[in-house]
């Protein structure tokens, strides 16, 4: 399936944080707000523009703790 020349892909976290934000109702602002990261380096490193190395676990680790607080 080709994707408009104006869509970035997105990685596999950034397909990790639409699915949270698709089931939660939670918002990408909201996902960075509450995990205490910045919402525009969360942006890029679900399209591959930075590497994230100290943002994906953070981003990660809410997401978990959020899932089992729901459960």
């Amino acid at each position: 399936m080709r994707t408009a020349n104006r869509v970035k892909p997105k990685t596999d976290f950034g397909i990790e944080v639409r699915l949270f934000t698709a089931q939660t109702g939670m918002t990408v602002k909201e996902l960075a707000e509450r995990s205490g990261v910045k919402y525009t380096t969360l942006i890029e490193t679900t399209t591959g523009r930075c590497a994230g190395h100290q943002l994906i676990p953070i981003v990660r680790e809410y997401m978990a703790n959020y899932e089992q607080k729901e459960a």
